[in-house]
């Protein structure tokens, strides 16, 4: 069965924190992840996450969010702002189902910091992107509200069998084939309007989208490799 982790980049106040943990313990979920949070053991933190100390004294705290997405097979970013070359965006109800069918993974739904939200940079660094629709042009929900939206979608729809189970290429892996990716591109005997990166990030954009397999990134390594070698 999949495997729902929360990951949280750069939470403010240990209160959400907190309201986060009660939010997960009483949908079933028991992984936690945040990446250089606040102080979070403190008494705001446990009175309003009243029934989840266990949770939030077990958090994993991350340095990077790169070391937070080597924990998990697909990463889902969340984000309520439509940006240049925006990947598709699925809503709660249509990820859930969709991530489970993949197999037996454990998938990451990554949240921003309640100020800033997600940069374009981590966006890029995950599988999918998600919003929550609502009836404002500008939605002021919670972080915690929002998780537990993730939440309750992931609880009622983690019956569904699985229809293939997948071997996703490790995160790192993954960026190493932009990496080469990238050089290749540098190689060829013209250039792109708006560099390198930006070609790349479009790449990313398709790719990311698809969850690669490991056999996947050493085809792709491969034929990029043998460029990179021809240029």
């Amino acid at each position: 069965m999949s495997e729902l982790v929360i990951i949280l980049v750069s939470p403010q106040h240990p209160g959400n924190i907190g309201s986060i943990a009660r939010a997960m313990t009483n949908m079933g979920l028991t992984q936690l992840v945040a990446v250089s949070p606040c102080e979070y053991r403190v008494d705001e933190a446990y009175r309003l996450g009243w029934g989840a100390r266990e949770l939030i004294d077990q958090m994993v705290v991350c340095d990077t969010l790169e070391d937070a997405l080597g924990m998990v097979d697909v990463a889902v970013a969340t984000t309520n702002r439509r940006r240049e070359n925006q990947a598709p965006l699925w809503t709660p109800r249509e990820l859930v189902p969709h991530v489970q069918s993949l197999g037996a993974l454990r998938v990451g739904v990554v949240f921003g910091s309640e100020t800033n939200g997600l940069s374009n940079e981590a966006l890029l660094k995950c599988h999918f992107q998600s919003h929550i629709p609502s009836a404002v042009s500008y939605p002021a929900l919670n972080l915690s509200q929002a998780v537990m939206i993730y939440a309750y979608e992931w609880y009622v729809a983690q019956r569904v069998a699985p229809v293939y189970d997948l071997t996703p290429a490790p995160h790192a892996d993954v960026e190493r084939l932009y990496g080469t990716m990238g050089r290749a591109i540098e190689t060829l005997p013209f250039k792109t309007r708006n560099g390198t990166r930006a070609f790349v990030n479009l790449f990313r954009r398709l790719l990311g989208r698809t969850v690669l397999e490991a056999r996947d990134v050493r085809l792709l390594m491969k034929l990029f490799g043998l460029i990179e070698k021809a240029g």
